[in-house]
């Protein structure tokens, strides 16, 4: 794998007021523009979109000019405007004012997929809140790779809110709520989740572990939170220190399984099936490391799905002694649902659609991480993770995929159900410059 590092980052200091009565928003947007985008002998031109349906109403420090529509934003899911802010030279930052409302109800799902969720870009309601990248509620500039934020928030009196980072301060009056939310580390989105919450909290050592729920249960809260904490521990012996402060479980109000940078929003009956606390729960606290913590650069291929199943869902059965089954019934799904046509390298993996596309991008990625582990060795294998955590964190990586010639086909070394699409492409697989000969085999069940 190579990291993408890259020090554009854009960060946004906001005040925010949602009404969900009204689908309405309302922000403040101080940004601070990346140092390398700034010019002291010349005015700076930087280009950004924002949803159609929120007006800016003032700008401080620049001045901004409304473009015309293009045919690349008809393919994004909110309708956009195209906006070109000119600084003067010298400046750093400028303020937005702006506000509207978004609220795109909640689709159904897909019928060919029976794992796939249903979805809207953004939505504002009396149901309960959901923004993200895809919303557009934030300036989002061309190019812009990464952000860091503080968000002040203010909602009514009975609702909670939450994001990504640091919980830094809330107030709450007979009307209102306000919380403030941070993440200095850069991030690949900024998410708003928020609805009429009973929180818990418990610390899980280094990090809190969390709990936002629709209705009281202090029960089941006290399960997420001691499994939060269980494997948070396990992982930071595995890979290194948790990368957040925090790990939240949030309960969404339509039926999710969404992983973010510091929580997860799972549907209202996902979390209450028993089996979720040791299988796609752990999942998603991986998530941190592999796809929220080291961030998938999506252009190159989706690494981080193949890697987190197989150091959570299937990490999780070795231990039971089952590892073997899960990877048989793995190999099965593939050939189940993955034919000539179907398949695809897994660098080309960008997200699952269908039960071909998760067959490839999960379970053949998985596979293939676990026949790396079989070449170095457990004691190296887990010595390479460890250092590309330490050394790409909040950083973009690609999976990139090295070759050396070997005497043995192809045949010997893949799965025939493997084989397809990598023959032509490596006769042995290693990661560059990770190949070490005589590994050493440490068991990892007992992590």
């Amino acid at each position: 794998m190579v990291a993408l590092a890259s020090n554009q980052i854009f960060h946004h200091q906001m005040a925010i007021t949602l009404s969900p009565d009204t689908s309405g928003i309302r922000v403040k947007d101080h940004v601070l523009v990346p140092e390398h985008m700034q010019d002291p002998g010349a005015p700076v031109q930087l280009d950004f979109s924002l949803h159609a349906d929120l007006t800016i109403t003032e700008v401080q420090g620049a001045k901004i000019t409304l473009q015309k529509s293009n045919e690349a934003s008809r393919a994004r899911p909110v309708p956009l405007k195209h906006y070109t802010v000119t600084l003067p030279p010298g400046q750093k930052e400028f303020t937005l004012h702006f506000n509207g409302k978004i609220n795109h109800p909640v689709q159904g799902p897909g019928q060919e997929y029976a794992r796939s969720f249903s979805y809207t870009p953004g939505v504002i309601s009396n149901e309960g809140i959901f923004l993200s990248n895809s919303s557009a509620w934030y300036p989002q500039f061309e190019d812009e790779a990464m952000v860091s934020f503080r968000l002040d928030i203010q909602v009514p009196a009975d609702w909670d809110v939450v994001s990504q980072g640091t919980l830094v301060r809330e107030q709450k009056t007979a009307t209102t709520q306000n919380v403030v939310w941070e993440e200095t580390q850069p991030q690949d989105d900024i998410y708003i989740v928020a609805g009429r919450y009973k929180r818990y909290t418990q610390s899980a050592g280094a990090a809190n572990a969390m709990v936002y729920l629709r209705s009281p249960d202090e029960a089941l809260a006290q399960k997420y939170l001691d499994t939060t904490a269980q494997y948070i521990a396990m992982y930071n012996k595995l890979l290194g220190p948790y990368p957040y402060t925090k790990f939240a479980l949030v309960e969404n109000f339509w039926e999710t399984g969404y992983g973010m940078p510091s929580f997860t929003l799972l549907g209202p009956k996902v979390i209450r099936f028993p089996f979720i606390l040791h299988s796609s729960y752990p999942h998603e606290i991986l998530h941190n490391y592999w796809g929220n913590g080291v961030f998938v650069d999506y252009a190159k291929g989706n690494w981080a799905e193949g890697l987190t199943a197989y150091l959570a869902d299937h990490l999780v059965n070795e231990q039971r002694g089952k590892g073997e089954e899960y990877r048989r019934d793995v190999l099965q799904k593939y050939a189940d649902f993955v034919n000539k046509e179907k398949d695809f390298p897994i660098v080309q993996f960008v997200s699952r659609h269908s039960a071909s596309s998760e067959a490839v991008g999960y379970g053949k990625t998985m596979l293939f991480f676990h026949m790396l582990r079989q070449e170095l060795g457990d004691e190296d294998f887990v010595r390479v993770l460890r250092q590309f955590y330490k050394q790409f964190k909040f950083k973009q990586a690609a999976l990139r995929i090295c070759s050396r010639r070997s005497t043995q086909p192809p045949a010997k070394i893949f799965p025939r159900s493997l084989n397809n699409g990598y023959t032509a492409l490596v006769h042995r697989i290693y990661c560059c410059a990770l190949q070490k000969p005589n590994a050493r085999r440490k068991d990892l069940s007992s992590i």
